[in-house]
């Protein structure tokens, strides 16, 4: 199958109420989809272990998580840092710096607790 094939069974399947996954086939590499329940691939025609897609899109879910909390870590880790510097230095140039850097970082823990809700 060609390129302009493969574009047009997969626009075939999403107008007849498919939805795409964000996984692809083992097979032919396309990407997956899911109706009533089924997960299959319209291109070789494979159908897929429902059991098997959402216990492996499980584990990229906590995969994402992961990365979340490790960066949430290293966040408060850098903001703890920073704190320190700051209450040490005395040039003024640099606590506008470190009072920059740990806004910035501040913004960015909190956009990720309002992301976590």
């Amino acid at each position: 199958m060609d390129n302009d094939e493969i574009i047009k069974t997969l626009s075939a399947e999403l107008l007849k109420g498919a939805k795409m996954l964000s996984t692809h086939c083992s097979k032919c590499g396309s990407p997956l989809l899911e109706k009533n329940g089924k997960i299959y691939c319209p291109i070789c025609e494979k159908s897929v272990n429902t059991k098997k897609y959402k216990k492996e899109s499980k584990n990229e879910e906590n995969l994402y998580f992961k990365d979340e909390l490790d960066l949430d870590m290293i966040i408060t880790s850098k903001i703890s840092y920073l704190s320190k510097k700051l209450e040490k230095e005395e040039e003024v140039i640099r606590i506008k710096e470190i009072a920059e850097a740990l806004s910035a970082l501040i913004k960015i823990k909190e956009k990720l607790s309002n992301s976590k809700n």
